[in-house]
């Protein structure tokens, strides 16, 4: 009997230290469970953070241009200043490219590899695509292209408005003194752009990227010329450009306020 009652005794012992052996591994194996899920989710929370890194600043920021040898530029249409627009692209070679067109949708060239946050902060702000411009220069002797493009970030619809017409009316005026037309009406087109583009600049604090000036030989020549037409009312209209004389040597101030007096003295 006694012997029956020890053996009892072993057999409970035996089952209680067995159950409890398996409820610490089932606790300590939850615990690794809980623990594995939590260094898994954590990256992908870090990554989902860093799939917003944006610009904080809004306004223009210029960038250098690559891989222009690639794209079978022509030296005599691609040399020189343009205007286009910049658009995101996720290739084979770079998933945050950042293409440069201009206006003719010619591929310029592309971007510095890798800004993820100019071409997060362009799908963001832009729908991935917004109006650029800038200057390409060949050189002939290393058969080498060099080029920096400008790009308004975070602008909003109405000044980026605003930009594209400054570019138009420069390239504009730009296009028309080099034709070297003379006429009044070529003329006075000329002088109504600059005002417009004086204006837009204004409204936009004048950033330093549009590199903006007037022909400071121009506006004597335009005086000369309605000089000898006798046109003395348009010579009078002259008048209104005071920010243009002002710029004048003194000498040719001079020579353009006599000018514009002689008129005066002609018109009463």
């Amino acid at each position: 009997m006694t012997g029956f009652i020890l053996f009892i005794i072993i057999i409970t012992l035996i089952v209680y230290f067995i159950g409890n052996n398996k409820s610490k591994k089932t606790v300590k194996t939850t615990s690794i469970s809980v623990q594995l899920k939590k260094s898994i989710e954590k990256p992908t929370a870090i990554d989902l953070k860093e799939e917003k890194l944006l610009y904080k600043n809004r306004g223009n920021k210029t960038f250098e241009i690559k891989g222009m040898f690639y794209q079978n530029l022509n030296p005599t249409i691609h040399n020189g200043d343009f205007i286009g627009y910049a658009k995101t692209d996720n290739n084979s070679h770079d998933m945050y490219a950042v293409e440069i067109y201009n206006n003719e949708n010619k591929l310029l060239g592309y971007l510095p590899k890798g800004n993820k946050r100019l071409n997060n902060t362009l799908n963001e702000w832009h729908n991935g695509k917004v109006i650029v411009w800038g200057g390409l220069s060949y050189d002939d002797y290393d058969d080498k292209w060099y080029g920096d493009v400008n790009i308004p970030i975070g602008l909003s619809e109405d000044q980026l408005e605003k930009v594209e017409r400054i570019l138009n009316l420069k390239s504009e005026n730009q296009n028309q003194i080099n034709k070297k037309e003379k006429s009044t009406e070529k003329y006075f087109e000329i002088l109504n752009r600059h005002r417009e583009i004086s204006n837009l600049l204004s409204d936009l604090k004048n950033p330093k990227e549009f590199y903006y000036s007037f022909p400071k030989n121009l506006m004597p020549s335009i005086s000369s010329y309605l000089e000898k037409e006798k046109n003395w009312l348009k010579l009078l209209e002259l008048e209104n450009h005071q920010d243009l004389i002002s710029e004048l040597s003194e000498k040719y101030k001079e020579t353009t306020l006599k000018r514009i007096e002689t008129a005066k003295k002609n018109v009463a």
